[in-house]
């Protein structure tokens, strides 16, 4: 995701994306085991070039689900991750020197390098229709150009989160609430109790302001439908259009009242997210019971910070979906889309065994580091019971988007749409200055 922290989720485990080497570095297979279909021989002896951002359990879990298959069908795979994988991508394309698969975490980069013929349509590679029937309703839409797919998605992450500690929930009389209405009253009787019922951060280094982001585009969706949303991420709906006032209604009443936020509305803009939400698992007398964030934040050093762990994580963490506004249930998330760069009979054929065969990516599920986007993958593959619940989520999801900032020009997705929030959040400018400063930052082609 742009300049954030985590491609895709880490679910015990560190597993942020971007966070191997900053030099590419390559290894071909060697580990033992076969299934898939045969390739007819085709592709037999053939390498294919895999350019990635995986690092650590990622990248171990991703070549143990390949690797197998790969190696029953006489091809080499030749992996290739890197920290700098978004510029290294730009600077391969410029070169002419293209891998023969890649596998991106923002659906923009993707479609920007249609215009540069640098990635091939899939629909002549792989079977669209197969790959529809299987996968979350809405995803191939994230890296289709006109009516062609450019990007599958081989792994998914989802943002329509909220979290809490069990303990503590309980011990409140707290229940999971299933609409914006129960939230709101859930919140009313925090506040009765003398608490802050929500626990919020939007400080990130340089990427400071994206989790507001997140809470926005979650709420477009509910509120706006998914017409709306996506002429609002190609820019042809304004951040100051009326058909977005619900969803930043929903945020300013929730996110910049005093009362509703631990640390006060103001200081939140200064507040780390990576442990904004930490203070909820107090094992007594917690400042905070809920807070909104991505799967990854069950990780090491996250939730891992508070004392959740691989063994206590299903009796201590509690998740539940994004309570519906509209009596609709659409999930927020991301992934990482394979696109096909350059091509030939091995590249198809890894291309439809990463991206048709809904089974692929168990041993990475293990890790605890993938979701599946497929709706018919085992579940049983994921470590934990907490991980279950969000990967039956998404594929109980009535729509899928993908990340909206991701998807839009980084001018604002990855700029002015983080830095107005942020300057909304602290209180040096109003609701309407902010979407106004973002609607003149959209590059004007």
């Amino acid at each position: 995701m742009r300049g954030r922290p985590i491609t895709t989720m880490a679910v015990l485990t560190v597993a942020v994306a971007l966070t191997t080497s900053a030099c590419l570095g390559s290894s071909t297979t060697n580990n033992s085991g076969s299934g898939g279909n045969a390739t007819g021989g085709t592709a037999a002896g053939s390498t294919v070039e895999i350019m990635y951002a995986y690092g650590g359990a990622q990248d171990t879990g991703f070549r143990a689900s390949l690797d197998p298959w790969a190696k029953s069908q006489g091809i080499t795979i030749k992996y290739n991750s890197s920290d700098q994988f978004d510029k290294l991508i730009q600077t391969r394309v410029q070169g002419g020197d293209l891998p023969n698969i890649a596998v991106f975490p923002q659906p923009g980069i993707i479609k920007g390098f249609v215009a540069k013929n640098a990635v091939q349509p899939l629909d002549d590679i792989v079977d669209i229709a197969k790959v529809k029937s299987t996968m979350v309703t809405g995803f191939l839409d994230a890296a289709s150009v006109n009516g062609k797919v450019y990007g599958i998605p081989i792994s998914a992450n989802v943002k329509s989160l909220y979290w809490y500690d069990k303990a503590n929930f309980a011990a409140a009389g707290l229940t999971v609430p299933k609409t914006q209405d129960e939230l709101y009253a859930l919140m009313d009787k925090v506040k009765a109790m003398g608490k802050t019922p929500l626990c919020y951060g939007m400080e990130s280094g340089g990427a400071t302001g994206w989790p507001a982001t997140d809470w926005i585009e979650d709420y477009v969706l509910q509120t706006a439908g998914i017409e709306v949303y996506d002429q609002w991420v190609a820019g042809t709906v304004k951040f100051s259009d009326a058909k977005l006032a619900p969803a930043f209604d929903i945020y300013q009443k929730m996110l910049t009242d005093d009362k509703n936020v631990f640390g006060g509305a103001k200081a939140a803009a200064a507040n780390a997210f990576g442990t904004a939400l930490n203070p909820m698992f107090a094992a007594t007398n917690p400042s905070c019971f809920t807070g909104k964030q991505g799967n990854f934040i069950t990780g090491a050093d996250f939730f891992g910070k508070a004392g959740v762990t691989a063994a206590n994580i299903d009796t201590k963490v509690g998740v539940f979906q994004t309570p519906s506004v509209s009596g609709q249930s659409p999930v927020l998330g991301g992934g990482d889309l394979l696109a096909v760069m350059k091509s030939d009979a091995a590249t198809k054929a890894v291309a439809k065994y990463l991206t048709e065969d809904s089974t692929f990516g168990g041993p990475w599920a293990k890790t605890g580091t993938m979701l599946s986007p497929h709706k018919d993958f085992d579940v049983s593959n994921y470590p934990n019971q907490t991980l279950k619940d969000v990967a039956t989520i998404l594929q109980k999801a009535t729509v899928f988007r993908f990340d909206g900032s991701d998807s839009m020009p980084a001018k604002v997705g990855a700029g002015s749409f983080w830095t107005e929030m942020v300057k909304w959040q602290s209180g040096q400018e109003d609701r309407a200055t902010a979407l106004t400063n973002i609607d003149n930052s959209w590059p004007a082609s």
